[in-house]
Protein backbone atom coordinates (compact mmCIF):
# COMPACT_ATOMS: atom_id res chain seq x y z
CA UNK A 1 0.00 0.00 0.00
CA UNK A 2 1.22 3.40 -0.83
CA UNK A 3 1.49 5.52 2.03
CA UNK A 4 0.87 8.47 -0.25
CA UNK A 5 -2.06 7.62 -1.67
CA UNK A 6 -4.26 7.42 1.37
CA UNK A 7 -4.73 9.02 4.62
CA UNK A 8 -2.23 7.13 7.23
CA UNK A 9 -2.89 5.95 10.83
CA UNK A 10 0.33 5.34 12.15
CA UNK A 11 3.96 7.10 11.87
CA UNK A 12 6.62 5.23 12.58
CA UNK A 13 10.00 7.70 13.48
CA UNK A 14 12.92 5.96 13.85
CA UNK A 15 15.58 8.70 14.45
CA UNK A 16 19.14 7.35 13.21
CA UNK A 17 23.14 8.52 13.28
CA UNK A 18 25.61 6.18 11.83
CA UNK A 19 23.63 3.20 12.06
CA UNK A 20 24.52 1.20 8.73
CA UNK A 21 24.98 -2.20 10.63
CA UNK A 22 21.27 -2.12 11.54
CA UNK A 23 19.59 0.10 9.07
CA UNK A 24 18.15 -2.70 7.02
CA UNK A 25 17.37 -4.41 10.17
CA UNK A 26 15.35 -1.92 11.52
CA UNK A 27 13.63 -0.89 8.73
CA UNK A 28 12.37 -4.15 7.70
CA UNK A 29 11.29 -5.18 11.37
CA UNK A 30 9.15 -2.01 11.15
CA UNK A 31 7.90 -2.91 8.41
CA UNK A 32 6.55 -5.87 9.28
CA UNK A 33 5.01 -4.38 12.44
CA UNK A 34 3.03 -1.76 10.19
CA UNK A 35 1.74 -4.41 8.28
CA UNK A 36 0.72 -6.49 11.27
CA UNK A 37 -1.53 -3.05 12.38
CA UNK A 38 -4.04 -3.57 9.70
CA UNK A 39 -4.27 -0.38 8.71
CA UNK A 40 -2.34 2.67 6.64
CA UNK A 41 1.40 3.35 7.81
CA UNK A 42 4.32 5.17 7.39
CA UNK A 43 8.05 4.51 8.22
CA UNK A 44 9.75 7.92 8.28
CA UNK A 45 13.45 8.05 9.02
CA UNK A 46 15.43 10.20 10.46
CA UNK A 47 19.27 10.42 9.68
CA UNK A 48 20.85 12.84 11.73
CA UNK A 49 23.46 14.22 9.68
CA UNK A 50 25.26 10.40 9.79
CA UNK A 51 29.32 10.18 8.54
CA UNK A 52 28.74 6.35 7.75
CA UNK A 53 27.08 4.67 4.84
CA UNK A 54 23.05 5.64 6.34
CA UNK A 55 21.87 8.01 4.48
CA UNK A 56 22.68 6.04 1.25
CA UNK A 57 21.15 2.74 2.31
CA UNK A 58 18.32 4.75 2.82
CA UNK A 59 18.33 6.04 -0.42
CA UNK A 60 18.45 2.63 -1.66
CA UNK A 61 15.68 1.62 0.48
CA UNK A 62 13.20 4.14 -0.30
CA UNK A 63 13.57 2.89 -3.81
CA UNK A 64 11.91 -0.43 -2.66
CA UNK A 65 10.17 0.12 0.14
CA UNK A 66 7.10 2.52 -0.76
CA UNK A 67 5.69 2.89 2.85
CA UNK A 68 8.92 3.95 3.62
CA UNK A 69 9.91 8.31 3.66
CA UNK A 70 13.56 10.19 5.20
CA UNK A 71 14.38 13.09 6.19
CA UNK A 72 17.68 14.63 7.36
CA UNK A 73 19.17 16.87 9.19
CA UNK A 74 22.30 18.94 8.34
CA UNK A 75 24.46 18.96 10.18
CA UNK A 76 23.93 16.38 13.27
CA UNK A 77 21.68 17.56 15.67
CA UNK A 78 21.53 14.99 18.41
CA UNK A 79 19.00 13.01 19.38
CA UNK A 80 15.97 15.15 20.90
CA UNK A 81 15.98 17.11 17.75
CA UNK A 82 16.00 14.17 15.24
CA UNK A 83 12.89 12.90 17.71
CA UNK A 84 11.33 16.32 17.29
CA UNK A 85 12.04 16.22 13.60
CA UNK A 86 10.55 13.18 13.05
CA UNK A 87 7.59 14.33 15.16
CA UNK A 88 6.69 17.00 12.76
CA UNK A 89 7.21 14.90 9.57
CA UNK A 90 4.83 12.45 10.42
CA UNK A 91 1.49 12.63 9.03
CA UNK A 92 -0.53 9.68 11.07
CA UNK A 93 -3.38 10.40 13.12
CA UNK A 94 -0.57 8.38 15.68
CA UNK A 95 3.27 8.49 15.92
CA UNK A 96 5.55 6.54 17.39
CA UNK A 97 9.38 7.18 17.85
CA UNK A 98 11.58 4.08 18.68
CA UNK A 99 15.45 3.53 18.50
CA UNK A 100 17.04 2.56 15.57
CA UNK A 101 19.28 0.03 17.73
CA UNK A 102 15.62 -2.16 18.21
CA UNK A 103 16.41 -2.23 21.92
CA UNK A 104 12.43 -0.58 21.84
CA UNK A 105 11.31 -3.79 19.77
CA UNK A 106 8.53 -2.80 17.20
CA UNK A 107 6.49 -5.83 17.91
CA UNK A 108 5.15 -4.14 20.66
CA UNK A 109 3.74 -1.26 19.23
CA UNK A 110 0.89 -2.82 18.10
CA UNK A 111 -0.20 -3.63 21.64
CA UNK A 112 0.75 0.33 22.68
CA UNK A 113 -1.21 1.86 19.60
CA UNK A 114 -4.33 -0.18 21.25
CA UNK A 115 -3.59 1.11 24.73
CA UNK A 116 -3.83 4.65 23.73
CA UNK A 117 -6.84 4.17 21.52
CA UNK A 118 -8.55 2.96 24.71
CA UNK A 119 -7.47 5.64 26.94
CA UNK A 120 -9.26 8.20 28.14
CA UNK A 121 -9.39 11.20 25.34
CA UNK A 122 -6.88 13.50 27.97
CA UNK A 123 -4.16 10.95 27.90
CA UNK A 124 -1.62 12.01 25.37
CA UNK A 125 0.50 9.11 24.86
CA UNK A 126 1.75 5.46 25.79
CA UNK A 127 5.34 4.92 26.88
CA UNK A 128 6.81 1.17 26.22
CA UNK A 129 8.63 0.93 29.40
CA UNK A 130 10.76 -2.23 30.61
CA UNK A 131 11.61 -2.85 34.51
CA UNK A 132 15.18 -3.23 35.84
CA UNK A 133 14.85 -7.00 36.33
CA UNK A 134 14.68 -7.29 32.73
CA UNK A 135 17.84 -5.27 31.64
CA UNK A 136 21.40 -5.72 30.86
CA UNK A 137 22.34 -2.11 31.04
CA UNK A 138 25.36 -1.08 33.05
CA UNK A 139 25.47 -0.92 36.96
CA UNK A 140 26.05 2.48 36.97
CA UNK A 141 22.99 3.55 34.52
CA UNK A 142 20.80 1.20 36.73
CA UNK A 143 21.65 2.91 39.86
CA UNK A 144 21.45 6.65 38.43
CA UNK A 145 17.84 5.65 36.86
CA UNK A 146 16.47 4.13 40.64
CA UNK A 147 18.10 7.56 42.08
CA UNK A 148 16.01 8.89 39.07
CA UNK A 149 12.99 7.84 39.80
CA UNK A 150 13.11 7.67 43.28
CA UNK A 151 13.33 12.01 43.24
CA UNK A 152 10.62 12.04 40.44
CA UNK A 153 8.22 10.25 41.44
CA UNK A 154 8.48 11.64 45.35
CA UNK A 155 9.19 15.30 44.39
CA UNK A 156 8.11 15.33 40.60
CA UNK A 157 5.20 17.89 39.76
CA UNK A 158 3.28 15.04 37.60
CA UNK A 159 4.78 11.85 37.98
CA UNK A 160 5.51 10.00 34.71
CA UNK A 161 5.53 6.01 34.11
CA UNK A 162 8.91 4.54 35.21
CA UNK A 163 11.25 4.14 32.22
CA UNK A 164 9.06 6.80 29.59
CA UNK A 165 11.78 7.82 27.93
CA UNK A 166 12.55 7.79 23.59
CA UNK A 167 9.80 4.89 22.99
CA UNK A 168 6.34 5.80 22.75
CA UNK A 169 2.94 6.29 20.63
CA UNK A 170 1.17 9.57 21.03
CA UNK A 171 -1.78 11.26 19.19
CA UNK A 172 -0.45 13.82 16.28
CA UNK A 173 -1.67 16.53 17.94
CA UNK A 174 0.30 16.13 20.22
CA UNK A 175 3.48 15.23 18.57
CA UNK A 176 3.09 18.35 16.85
CA UNK A 177 3.16 20.16 19.60
CA UNK A 178 6.17 18.95 21.21
CA UNK A 179 8.37 19.03 17.81
CA UNK A 180 7.90 22.64 17.91
CA UNK A 181 9.30 23.12 21.45
CA UNK A 182 12.59 24.13 22.33
CA UNK A 183 13.57 21.50 24.64
CA UNK A 184 17.41 19.95 23.90
CA UNK A 185 17.75 18.38 27.12
CA UNK A 186 15.84 16.13 29.11
CA UNK A 187 13.29 12.73 27.65
CA UNK A 188 10.21 13.57 26.25
CA UNK A 189 8.22 12.08 29.30
CA UNK A 190 9.44 14.71 31.18
CA UNK A 191 8.51 17.12 28.87
CA UNK A 192 4.81 15.94 28.68
CA UNK A 193 5.09 15.97 32.39
CA UNK A 194 6.03 19.62 32.27
CA UNK A 195 3.27 20.27 30.17
CA UNK A 196 1.02 18.54 32.90
CA UNK A 197 -0.16 15.98 29.65
CA UNK A 198 -1.40 12.16 31.06
CA UNK A 199 0.71 9.28 30.19
CA UNK A 200 0.24 5.25 30.06
CA UNK A 201 2.55 2.84 29.71
CA UNK A 202 3.56 -0.66 28.65
CA UNK A 203 5.44 -2.67 29.69
CA UNK A 204 8.35 -5.07 27.74
CA UNK A 205 11.64 -6.91 27.95
CA UNK A 206 14.40 -4.83 27.05
CA UNK A 207 16.50 -7.10 24.68
CA UNK A 208 20.33 -6.65 24.09
CA UNK A 209 21.72 -3.84 22.43
CA UNK A 210 24.06 -4.96 19.28
CA UNK A 211 26.40 -2.35 20.34
CA UNK A 212 28.62 -2.78 23.64
CA UNK A 213 27.51 0.23 25.46
CA UNK A 214 25.17 2.73 24.97
CA UNK A 215 26.07 5.54 22.03
CA UNK A 216 24.48 8.36 24.43
CA UNK A 217 27.09 7.68 26.73
CA UNK A 218 27.72 8.31 30.75
CA UNK A 219 27.51 12.50 29.86
CA UNK A 220 25.13 12.20 27.72
CA UNK A 221 23.10 10.27 30.56
CA UNK A 222 23.45 12.58 32.98
CA UNK A 223 22.52 15.43 31.06
CA UNK A 224 19.31 13.92 29.95
CA UNK A 225 18.23 13.09 33.93
CA UNK A 226 19.47 16.45 34.52
CA UNK A 227 17.48 18.11 32.02
CA UNK A 228 14.39 15.68 33.06
CA UNK A 229 14.72 16.58 36.84
CA UNK A 230 14.62 20.42 35.90
CA UNK A 231 11.80 19.49 33.60
CA UNK A 232 9.47 17.30 36.13
CA UNK A 233 9.85 20.56 38.79
CA UNK A 234 12.79 18.43 40.94
CA UNK A 235 15.37 20.42 40.88
CA UNK A 236 13.05 23.52 42.07
CA UNK A 237 11.54 21.62 44.70
CA UNK A 238 14.56 20.72 45.38
CA UNK A 239 16.19 23.90 45.46
CA UNK A 240 13.12 25.47 47.17
CA UNK A 241 13.50 23.16 50.15
CA UNK A 242 17.34 24.23 50.50
CA UNK A 243 16.26 27.64 50.56
CA UNK A 244 13.83 27.60 53.38
CA UNK A 245 15.71 25.01 55.23
CA UNK A 246 19.33 26.70 54.99
CA UNK A 247 18.12 30.08 55.31
CA UNK A 248 16.19 29.28 58.60
CA UNK A 249 19.01 27.30 60.10
CA UNK A 250 21.47 29.80 58.81
CA UNK A 251 19.87 32.69 60.52
CA UNK A 252 19.19 30.97 63.90
CA UNK A 253 22.89 29.42 64.14
CA UNK A 254 24.58 32.94 63.55
CA UNK A 255 24.48 33.99 67.03
CA UNK A 256 25.82 30.97 68.51
CA UNK A 257 28.41 29.68 65.78
CA UNK A 258 28.90 32.06 62.80
CA UNK A 259 31.18 30.44 60.62
CA UNK A 260 28.28 27.42 60.37
CA UNK A 261 25.24 29.89 60.12
CA UNK A 262 27.17 32.11 57.55
CA UNK A 263 27.60 28.77 55.26
CA UNK A 264 24.18 27.75 55.75
CA UNK A 265 22.91 30.86 54.61
CA UNK A 266 25.55 30.44 51.56
CA UNK A 267 24.11 27.00 51.06
CA UNK A 268 20.35 29.23 51.02
CA UNK A 269 21.42 31.13 48.45
CA UNK A 270 22.84 28.60 46.08
CA UNK A 271 19.69 26.55 46.61
CA UNK A 272 17.71 29.56 45.79
CA UNK A 273 19.85 30.58 42.72
CA UNK A 274 19.24 27.31 41.50
CA UNK A 275 15.90 26.90 42.02
CA UNK A 276 15.78 30.16 39.65
CA UNK A 277 17.87 28.48 37.32
CA UNK A 278 15.86 25.28 36.54
CA UNK A 279 12.70 27.54 36.71
CA UNK A 280 13.94 29.44 33.82
CA UNK A 281 15.16 26.02 32.31
CA UNK A 282 11.72 25.21 32.11
CA UNK A 283 10.33 28.34 30.61
CA UNK A 284 12.61 28.09 27.61
CA UNK A 285 12.31 24.55 26.84
CA UNK A 286 9.01 24.45 26.32
CA UNK A 287 8.71 27.71 24.53
CA UNK A 288 7.77 27.53 20.98
CA UNK A 289 11.21 26.93 18.64
CA UNK A 290 12.70 30.44 17.49
CA UNK A 291 14.68 28.86 14.85
CA UNK A 292 13.23 25.58 12.22
CA UNK A 293 15.16 22.69 12.79
CA UNK A 294 17.54 22.26 9.82
CA UNK A 295 15.59 19.17 8.02
CA UNK A 296 15.07 17.87 4.40
CA UNK A 297 13.40 15.42 2.83
CA UNK A 298 16.11 12.64 2.33
CA UNK A 299 16.62 12.57 -1.47
CA UNK A 300 16.53 16.31 -1.58
CA UNK A 301 19.58 16.26 1.28
CA UNK A 302 21.25 13.97 -0.44
CA UNK A 303 22.20 15.81 -3.17
CA UNK A 304 22.93 19.00 -1.53
CA UNK A 305 26.13 20.66 -0.72
CA UNK A 306 26.85 20.01 3.40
Amino acid sequence: MNASQTAIAVSFVIPMYNEADIVRTAIARVGEAGRALGRPYEVVAVDDGSSDETPRILAELRSTEPCMRWVQLRPNCGQPASSKAGLLAANGDMVVVLDADMQTPPEIVPAMVSALEKAAPDVGAVFGVTSTEHRDDPARLMAGQAVFYFLETRLGRRPMPHGASSFFVMRRDVAQRLGRLNFTKGNVGAVMSALDLRMEAVPYVKPASYRDDSRLGLRGHVEEAVGSLALTGVLSRVGGLGAVLGGALGASLLGRSRPVGVGLLGLATVSALGTAAAEIFIRRSLRPAAVALPMFEGESAANSPV
